[in-house]
């Protein structure tokens, strides 16, 4: 790039270009090096949609992860990655970039696929909040500083009882545990059939459980919503007209700036899928519109994974007397379902739309980062990059086990 053009407009011109490009300029120019490490580009650089490429999907087949990038024509391209994949379970994307938990939720590991990095997070386990078989893991990008955020949700197997909640933020490098006035009413509970994120907020469906005076039981449904920015939850309730309209449970997806509620339902001896988009503002659903309203065999059994970028619904289908699992698109001319040629065991499929960001850029690949407070890694911590990524790791920054956690650049040190 020329001298003469100002170093302003030069990096203004770089903040339009591709992440493939944008890392060959960085290797030309110290300036240009120096310009693209900053935190404040890498926030101005925000997002950039790819072309001809639709989006990313992961799942499971036996003891084997797959990965693939899949066209706008629907082909399949490997993604080659040193991750494990089948030691990793998908909790969520946002703004293209994934969050996967290890095995008993012990690490979370962070991946942008589009700089090719990876982050490990250690989760830490409070000696006066007993894990739960229902805790709850939400993940989602804070979109005016680019912040990956993750959540720890736990509350009692059984009945009511109180929420723990923790929140990592990666530009802190810790966990901190939300204080009482940010979580919602201790009786909902969250529902893991997934989650979405949607401007600024992660929304999950939930249900709060009543039992009438003649002792019956019955649930209400509804939102729940976590703030990226001011940490706090919120009950987002369903209008009349919809609890109507939708089966339940329901789960969810989202559709650009839209979150989606899906269900199925029986109509004599035929199924249906159908889907609402809806929007909150205010923490109140403003409006919603049905998307589609889809028949498909009375045998099958199907989940709304996510969109292609022609907005048709992608499925995971669980066909009658079939082992597999199969991953279905909607095809408009045919009016149906059609299986794109994949299966995988039940429950693994995961999709998320291609974004490029720097985001993870000034992290060390594969580094992990203890934010413990209040507890002592074991071996099992520490061991666990070996069994994430497929060669042996180290750690690139040190974990201090003290009320105040200090991250740094020594060897593990333990207070």
């Amino acid at each position: 790039m020329s001298d003469n053009i100002p170093f302003d407009i030069q990096v203004d011109i770089m903040n339009r270009l591709p992440v493939k490009s944008l890392m060959q300029f960085r290797s030309l120019s110290k300036s240009w090096k120096a310009a693209i490490d900053c935190n404040d580009f890498i926030r101005r650089y925000g997002f950039h949609e790819v072309e001809n490429r639709n989006f990313i999907l992961t799942y499971k087949l036996d003891n084997m992860g797959l990965l693939f990038n899949v066209d706008d024509n629907l082909g399949f391209t490997t993604i080659n990655t040193d991750l494990m994949l089948h030691t990793l379970k998908p909790v969520a994307t946002s703004e293209g970039v994934w969050c996967f938990s290890y095995t008993d939720n012990v690490m979370i590991v962070l991946w942008n696929p589009s700089i090719k990095r990876s982050v490990g997070v250690s989760v830490p386990s409070y000696m006066d909040q007993p894990d739960s078989p229902k805790m709850v893991l939400g993940f989602g990008v804070r979109p005016d500083t680019l912040d990956p955020t993750i959540l720890k949700i736990n509350y009692p197997y059984y009945g009511e009882g109180p929420w723990y909640v923790s929140v990592f933020t990666l530009s802190s490098g810790r966990w901190t545990i939300l204080g009482n006035n940010h979580l919602p009413r201790q009786t909902i509970r969250l529902k893991r059939s997934g989650q979405a994120c949607v401007g600024g907020k992660i929304y999950w469906p939930a249900s709060e459980r009543f039992v009438t005076d003649h002792g019956g039981v019955y649930k209400i449904y509804m939102l729940v919503s976590f703030d990226l920015i001011t940490h706090r939850f919120r009950v987002v309730n369903l209008p009349e007209q919809l609890s109507d309209l939708i089966p339940f449970p329901f789960t969810i997806s989202h559709l650009g700036n839209s979150l989606v509620v899906s269900s199925s339902y029986y109509l004599e001896d035929i199924r249906f899928l159908c889907a609402w988009a809806l929007e909150i503002v205010g923490g109140f659903i403003t409006s919603f519109q049905m998307l589609f309203n889809i028949p498909f065999p009375v045998d099958h059994v199907l989940k709304l994974l996510g969109f292609t970028k022609d907005e048709e619904p992608i499925v995971e289908a669980n066909v009658s007397q079939q082992l597999r699992r199969s991953l279905q698109v909607f095809v408009p001319n045919a009016e149906s379902f059609q299986n794109v040629g994949v299966e995988g065991d039940s429950g693994s499929f995961a999709v998320g739309h291609i974004k490029e960001s720097l985001i993870l850029f000034n992290f060390n690949h594969r580094e992990l980062i203890g934010g413990f407070n209040l507890m002592r890694p074991s071996s099992e911590n520490l061991g666990t990059l070996r069994k994430v990524f497929d060669h042996e790791t180290t750690l690139d920054r040190s974990i201090v086990v003290s009320p105040n956690c200090f991250i740094g650049h020594e060897d593990l040190v333990i207070a």
